[in-house]
């Protein structure tokens, strides 16, 4: 196991402007448990390739592993060829900056059951056949209340879809751990997981704190749970 720091636990600095991307990597780095970054979309403020350029170089400087990225748009459940071009872009992003895999979710089923998961399908081997040509895993997070919720659905579209390039990025729970040899990520929330089971995972595990306020203070005691797990 090691340990990334997904840019969503500072989500409220970032989206407010009081901490820059450029300075969250730099929190990365000053935390010693921290061995990578997971970069979410929604935070770089800008995309061209001279910024991607200087990402990849900061975080090459600041020996930071750029464990991924992940998107915050849903996948699925209408609009598939608006969704599939963007996550095409993200994929293209991903790999300008030297992202391994893209970590994202799908969208709640709109409209019948069977065309939706049809579209989810198609639309899936699509961006799963660019993730081939730029060589940037896509990894399917399931998430309550989407097409992709639970073990079965998730087991049902790694199957349809039947690519390579689509692996599973899981939570930190019991639930989810006989699955950790398809999973390419893991992520964890601050408080609820099973630590054993994060332990156990071979790979990047994704500090992600979906309250998106998360401070340096509380990133060391968090990150410090994983090597001595009792310290609050």
């Amino acid at each position: 196991m090691r340990l990334a720091l997904s840019s969503r636990s500072f989500a409220r600095a970032l989206e407010s402007g009081t901490l820059t991307q450029l300075e969250w990597i730099d929190v990365c780095c000053a935390e010693p448990a921290i061995d990578g970054a997971d970069f979410a979309r929604e935070h770089f403020p800008r995309r061209d390739d001279d910024y991607l350029a200087q990402i990849k170089k900061l975080c090459v400087d600041r020996r930071l592993t750029i464990a991924g990225m992940n998107s915050a748009a849903r996948f699925g459940g209408g609009g598939v060829d608006a969704q599939a071009g963007e996550m095409c872009a993200t994929l293209d992003e991903a790999a300008l900056i030297g992202a391994p895999l893209v970590r994202f979710s799908c969208a709640a089923v709109d409209g019948p059951a069977g065309v939706v998961w049809g579209e989810l399908i198609r639309g899936l081997k699509f961006v799963s056949e660019h993730a081939k040509r730029v060589n940037v895993t896509l990894a399917l997070a399931p998430l309550s209340g989407t097409l992709v919720a639970d073990e079965a659905a998730a087991k049902r579209a790694l199957k349809e879809c039947d690519s390579a390039w689509l692996r599973l990025a899981i939570p930190a729970a019991v639930a989810w751990e006989t699955h950790a040899r398809d999973a390419v990520v893991m992520t964890s929330a601050p408080r609820g997981d099973d630590l054993a089971a994060a332990l156990r995972f071979r790979g990047f595990v994704s500090l992600e704190d979906e309250s998106g306020t998360l401070d340096a203070a509380r990133l060391r005691r968090w990150a410090e749970t994983f090597y001595a797990p009792g310290i609050e």
